[in-house]
């Protein structure tokens, strides 16, 4: 979790105490976690891919790379 990343809390309890069980989830992009209150497990978006994600949540476009423009 970066410096300017706001506190990962667990969705299912919204407990602070969570812990990474893995740096690598079931997508590239996710990381696995675990909360240690209520013990449910779950994935975030990795750190190296939070500007991305913010800018996908704001709603703006993130070019695609030339390799996929092809046809």
């Amino acid at each position: 979790m970066g410096r300017d990343a706001a506190p990962l809390t667990c969705p299912f309890c919204d407990a602070a105490d969570v812990e990474e069980v893995s740096a690598w989830g079931g997508q590239i992009i996710t990381r696995q976690l675990r909360c240690r209150a209520c013990n449910s497990y779950f994935e975030a978006i990795r750190d190296d891919f939070a500007p991305a994600a913010q800018a996908a949540r704001r709603g703006a476009r993130v070019s695609p790379s030339s390799s996929s423009e092809r046809k």
